[in-house]
């Protein structure tokens, strides 16, 4: 009777165990998960995998371990079932790889898979892809937030190498750059199906991005560092056809971002959505003329950004300095983001070569939130098990079908207040 009841028990452990391992669903390391962005990242792949009743297991990565600790007591990141693994993606390329391995052959099995989302910017000043490769030799899916447009053409170069490998990569995802592309390829697609209906071939004339965030949008010091950086490098804008570089911060524009937000002023400032969509939205026809401006609160801001120009190139886009110097002010971006609120709002004016236009508009009460929200729709999108809607290879946002895109879009209008597409 005892060895009977023994048996029993041993099934249940057993089964339990099994259950268990079963369970563990998808494995995904947030390169840079104990930063704004990075936490809200993981914050938003456990909320929609927990909505969908999708197992999920979560690792932040990072160089030190101290940052991870100080998310987990302010709460960035989740209190329990987040761990941690030390790594450099700035160091060597071959540790950092030997370091994926670990955690890849660490994890619990799942037919699930893995998948490592990097949030860990600002990117400026990186110029190899070394993440994205180590990705591609070990078979994981790869999503990132590069808003470094030679950065992400090098993760292009590895497209070949990632369909081979039968590995999906989205490369500059998240809200802007991201979901902004993938208001432009609707935009497109609004105009182009128009024009078709009434049986006419159209092209597209222009693509205006334009962006306003109120203070930091929550994402702290990294968003400020990211700009400095971004003061310091040329603007890539195109013009019948032809890229053309032009000097950051010019060319002030008024721009209405729709009820609740009004007209903000905002000015030419480089963002990788321009390139990618004058030249990979519709590559068999001319590149639109394109450009990106953005602008923020409160307005004097502004023009600190505009004075901070005459500040040498060299420190501009010295990478350490100006992180240092974004958190030596930390204090007081905490304070005025607190008087001036976290808003982030997006525009995308499209113009046909009939002249028929649209606009496109999404805001959001938080740019913290949304972009998390926005990276997470991205990587999720890569490992749908019902239905593979991203395949092989590396895409900028604007190249994804249809399907991919308006389920992406779909999951990021959540908590939007202006919503126009």
């Amino acid at each position: 009777m005892m060895v009977g009841v023994t048996t029993v028990l041993l099934l249940l452990v057993f089964s339990i165990a099994l259950l268990n391992s079963c369970c563990v669903g998808l494995n995904v390391l947030v390169v840079g998960g104990s930063g704004r962005v990075g936490g809200s990242t993981v914050r938003w792949l456990k909320t929609l995998s927990d909505r969908e009743q999708n197992p999920i297991s979560i690792t932040v990565g990072g160089r030190r371990s101290e940052s991870y600790q100080a998310a987990l007591r302010n709460k960035v990141i989740p209190s329990e079932g987040v761990d941690f693994v030390s790594l450099d993606i700035d160091g060597d390329e071959s540790a950092l790889k030997q370091t994926l391995e670990q955690w890849k052959n660490s994890c619990s099995p799942s037919d699930d898979g893995y998948m490592v989302v990097h949030t860990g910017g600002p990117f400026q000043g990186r110029t190899s892809p070394v993440l994205l490769r180590s990705c591609i030799e070990l078979a994981m899916p790869y999503a990132d937030v590069c808003d470094e447009f030679e950065l992400a053409e090098s993760s292009k170069e590895l497209d070949q190498m990632a369909k081979a490998a039968g590995v999906p990569a989205i490369v500059s995802c998240g809200i802007w750059p991201g979901v902004s592309a993938l208001m432009a390829a609707e935009g497109v697609d609004q105009l182009k199906k128009k024009g078709e209906a009434s049986g006419e071939k159209v092209d597209i004339e222009s693509i205006d991005y334009s962006f306003f965030t109120a203070g930091t949008g929550n994402a702290g010091p990294t968003i400020v560092s990211a700009t400095f950086l971004l003061l310091a490098t040329p603007v890539i804008t195109f013009m019948n056809g032809i890229r053309q570089d032009k000097e950051p911060w010019t060319e002030m524009k008024e721009v209405d971002f729709g009820s609740g937000i009004g007209n903000k002023p905002v000015w030419l400032l480089d963002n990788p959505d321009v390139p990618t969509t004058a030249m990979y939205l519709n590559p068999d026809e001319k590149p639109p003329n394109c450009s990106s401006r953005f602008g923020t609160d409160p307005l004097p801001w502004n023009y600190l950004f505009g004075a901070m120009k005459a500040l040498p190139r060299s420190l501009l886009y010295n990478r350490d300095a100006m992180q240092n110097f974004a958190l030596f002010s930390e204090p007081i971006i905490r304070l005025v983001d607190k008087l001036v609120g976290a808003t982030n709002a997006m525009r995308c004016d499209v113009t046909a070569t009939n002249g028929n236009t649209t606009t496109l508009r999404i805001a959001h009460p938080d740019l913290e939130q949304c972009v998390g929200l926005a990276t997470a729709a991205f990587a999720l999108e890569m490992v749908k098990k019902d239905k593979q809607t991203v395949l092989p290879g590396v895409w900028f946002p604007s190249e994804l079908g249809s399907e991919a895109r308006k389920n992406i879009l779909d999951v990021s209008k959540e908590d939007a207040f202006v919503y126009e597409l």
